[in-house]
């Protein structure tokens, strides 16, 4: 059952699960080309609200959120690829930061494509921006990588493609714990 956020509202810290729906667009040589939608659960982890310097008050516009991810399990379906699974890459730190309602991400991600046998990781973080109304972010708040990020081989480090796109399409919130509460 989905968590309502109130939006332009700032959360204490605390720790949010929500249920995703991303598509990532794939090209992997020799073998092809394929946007994939992926569904599963992303957990962040909620610092308490900083106020913006020279700001004196704590509100929507004068906040800072920042947020670290812990778990990031998806999968998803291609024609071209069979399934894919996507983890975080924990080489890299992944997190966030809401300013206002301008939110950017970085993380680093594992992709797995079992059929093809292959497992790739992101040849550095994928940068994600978007605008935001709620934190977390929540309904069809839509978050779009940068620019493409190369894709390597995790056993031999040798590029083997892309990641060209990604977009988060919806997100749910199912579980949120306030830091300090029991």
């Amino acid at each position: 059952m989905a968590i309502q956020v109130k939006p332009r509202t700032i959360p204490p810290a605390g720790i949010d699960t929500t249920e995703v729906t991303i598509e990532e667009t794939y090209d992997i040589e020799g073998v092809g080309k394929d946007t994939v939608s992926l569904k599963g659960t992303l957990v962040s982890d909620r610092g308490a609200p900083l106020i913006q310097p020279g700001k004196q008050t704590l509100d929507w516009d004068s906040s800072i959120v920042a947020a670290r991810f812990t778990n990031l399990r998806l999968s998803g379906k291609s024609d071209v690829f069979g399934t894919v699974r996507v983890t975080l890459d924990k080489s890299y730190p992944a997190s966030a930061v809401a300013i206002g309602c301008h939110c950017a991400a970085s993380l680093g991600v594992i992709v797995s494509m079992p059929r093809l046998g292959i497992q790739l990781k992101s040849g550095e973080p994928i940068q994600l921006q978007s605008e935001v109304t709620t934190i977390p972010p929540i309904g069809d708040e839509k978050t779009t990588s940068v620019r493409p990020v190369d894709l390597v081989d995790t056993t031999t480090n040798r590029k083997v493609g892309s990641m060209t796109k990604a977009t988060v399409k919806w997100r749910e919130l199912v579980a949120q714990k306030r830091h300090g509460a029991k």
